[in-house]
C-alpha cells in the first residue's frame, strides 16, 4: 500500500509546486501588451503565446516514456525548475520577437516537467484516495499563478514589465535549490517496463477521451485568459496592475473549481456533468468580450472562464490515468500532457489569425465555437456513469 511521505516533505514538495508556477507567470498578465508596444503583430503574438504549449506538446511524451524507463523523477522535476529560471532571465535581456519566442518555447519546455510533478506527488497516496488528493497540487499549481499574476504586474506597474522576468527567475532559482531535498517515491517494478509496453498506453480509451477534451480546454483558456483578454482589458484602458487584478480574476475561481471538482462534484455528478458545465461556462465567458468592451465585463468573462477551465482541467486530469498500471503512469500523464499542450499552441494561434482577419472580438467568436465543440464532444467522447473515485 502507497502512504504519503509525511508532512514536512510533502509540504516542500508543495511549496516547489508553488514556486515553479509562479516562475512561469510572473510576465504572464501584462505580456501581451508589451509585446503590442514592441510593434510586434498579433499573428506572432499569437505563435509567442502558443510556443509555450508548442514545447510541451513535443516533450512531454519522451519525458514521461524517459522517466518511467529510468525509474528517475526528481532530476526532471529540477531541471525544469532550473530552465524556467533561465527563461524568465533571458526575457529580461532581449526585445527581439524571434528571441521572445525561442524563450517561450524554452519556458514549455521547463513546463514539461509538470509530468513528473503530478506523477511524483501522486505517487504518495493509494489511487483510490488520487482524485482527492490531487486537488491539494491543484490549488498550489492554480495559487502560485495567482500570486505571480499579481505580483508580477504590481512589479511591472512601478518599474516596469522587464522587471516580472527578474522575479520569475529568482523564484525558479529558490524553487530549484529547494527541490533537491523533496523524496523521490518510485514503484516497486520486477524490470523497467518495455517501450512498446510503454506506448501501448495510447490504446487506453478514457486515457485518448480526456486528453481531447482538455485539448479544446487549453485551446480557450490559452488564447483568451492567458493571450487575448489582456489585450482587450488594455483596449478598455486597463494599467499593468489592472492587468493583474484580471489575472487574480480568473485565477482564483480556477482554484476553487480545483478543489470542487477533484473533491466535491466528483462525489455526486458524473464526469461527463462536470466537464459539460466547464464548457459551457467557458462558452458563456467568451461571449460576453464581444458584446461589451469595459472592464466590468472582461471581469466577468475572466472569471466565467477562469471556472469553465479550472473545472475541465482539475477533472480531466484526476481521472485521465485511473485505468493505468503504475509502472506506465508517467508515459500515460505525458501522453496526456503532450496532448493537451497542442490546445495551448493551437488555440492563440488560430485565434491569433481571427483576431489579424477580423477583429478582437472575431477571436471571442472563434474561442467561443471551440467551447461549444468541446461541450458536443464532451457528450460523444465519456460515458454517462463514468464516475470519479
Amino acid at each position: 500500500m502507497r502512504q504519503h511521505t509525511g508532512g514536512p516533505r510533502l509540504g516542500i514538495f508543495v511549496v516547489c509546486t508553488f514556486l515553479f508556477w509562479f516562475t512561469l507567470y510572473t510576465y504572464v498578465p501584462t505580456m501581451t501588451p508589451y509585446l503590442v508596444n514592441l510593434g510586434i503583430s498579433y499573428s506572432m503574438i499569437g505563435f509567442i503565446g502558443g510556443a509555450y504549449g508548442f514545447s510541451q506538446m513535443l516533450l512531454r511524451i519522451p519525458l514521461g516514456l524517459a522517466s518511467d524507463r529510468l525509474g528517475k523523477r526528481k532530476i526532471f522535476l529540477v531541471l525544469g525548475l532550473l530552465i524556467g529560471a533561465v527563461s524568465s532571465f533571458g526575457m529580461f535581456f532581449t526585445r527581439n520577437a524571434v528571441l521572445i519566442l525561442a524563450l517561450r518555447l524554452l519556458a514549455g519546455v521547463s513546463a514539461s516537467a509538470w509530468v513528473v510533478f503530478t506523477v511524483l506527488f501522486s505517487s504518495y497516496f493509494e489511487k483510490e484516495r488520487l482524485a482527492s488528493r490531487m486537488s491539494y497540487l491543484l490549488t498550489a499549481n492554480n495559487c502560485g499563478v495567482l500570486f505571480a499574476k499579481l505580483a508580477g504586474s504590481a512589479l511591472a506597474e512601478r518599474f516596469g514589465h522587464e522587471y516580472s522576468f527578474l522575479l520569475g527567475g529568482a523564484a525558479g532559482l529558490a524553487a530549484a535549490l529547494l527541490s533537491l531535498s523533496i523524496t523521490e517515491k518510485m514503484p516497486v517494478l520486477s524490470e523497467p517496463p518495455s517501450l512498446k509496453k510503454l506506448l501501448g498506453v495510447v490504446r487506453d480509451r478514457n486515457l485518448l477521451a480526456m486528453s481531447a477534451l482538455a485539448v479544446f480546454s487549453q485551446m480557450i483558456l490559452f488564447a483568451t485568459i492567458v493571450t487575448f483578454t489582456p489585450e482587450a482589458a488594455a483596449r478598455a484602458g486597463a494599467d499593468s496592475l489592472q492587468l493583474g487584478i484580471l489575472g487574480t480574476v480568473a485565477t482564483v475561481p480556477a482554484i476553487v473549481s480545483s478543489l470542487l471538482g477533484s473533491r466535491l462534484f466528483a462525489k455526486r455528478v458524473n464526469v461527463r456533468g462536470i466537464v459539460a458545465l466547464g464548457f459551457a461556462l467557458s462558452a458563456f465567458g467568451t461571449l460576453i468580450v464581444p458584446f461589451a468592451g469595459s472592464m466590468a465585463a472582461v471581469y466577468v468573462s475572466a472569471i466565467a472562464v477562469g471556472f469553465g477551465c479550472g473545472i475541465c482541467m482539475s477533472t480531466l486530469l484526476s481521472f485521465c490515468t485511473l485505468t493505468v498500471d503504475d509502472g506506465r503512469r508517467s508515459a500515460a500523464m505525458g501522453f496526456y500532457q503532450a496532448v493537451y499542450g497542442l490546445g495551448m499552441f493551437a488555440g492563440p494561434v488560430l485565434v491569433g489569425f481571427f483576431v489579424d482577419w477580423t477583429g478582437l472580438s472575431g477571436g471571442f467568436f472563434a474561442a467561443a465555437a471551440l467551447a461549444m465543440l468541446g461541450l458536443a464532444l464532451t457528450y460523444v467522447l465519456l460515458r454517462p456513469s463514468a464516475k470519479m473515485q
